[in-house]
């Protein structure tokens, strides 16, 4: 009983140091863009339905530039999958997604995006599209 208890409160101690972060959606309008470097100028929309800015201040992403999106232009609207990097006051953005591109349908909340990687749209090998169980 008392190796349970020890266990418990080791487990608690460990999920109070250790958090995990986990990735924020946000919508925004590209002002620039740098492929060479892969950093963008995004102005950040508070909600999907409204599309203008409102004078919101520009904040900096950063993508990998193997992940940045072909044919993104100033004006476009993207959705930025990522982190808030406190220190520099940039997003650190591990997934971008331009209007106006296939995506397998509308996923606004990326739900659909989580689900995927586990399936072979995202580079998994799980049962989807016809490779169920072996």
């Amino acid at each position: 009983m008392r190796t349970i208890l020890y266990f418990l409160i080791l487990a608690a101690v460990n999920g109070a140091i250790f958090s995990a972060s986990a990735e924020e959606l946000f919508l925004g309008r590209v002002l620039s863009v740098d492929p060479e470097k892969g950093q963008l100028l995004v102005a950040l929309i508070e909600s999907e339905n409204d599309t203008d800015t409102h004078g919101e201040k520009s904040i900096e992403v950063s993508i990998p530039k193997d992940r940045l999106p072909k044919h993104l232009l100033p004006g476009n609207i993207i959705r930025i999958w990522g982190g808030f990097n406190g220190e520099t006051g940039s997003l650190n953005a591990t997934y971008l997604q331009a209007s106006g591109q296939k995506s397998y349908g509308k996923d606004p909340t990326g739900v659909r995006r989580r689900i995927g990687k586990s399936r072979s749209q995202f580079g998994g090998q799980g049962g989807g599209k016809g490779r169920g169980r072996n």
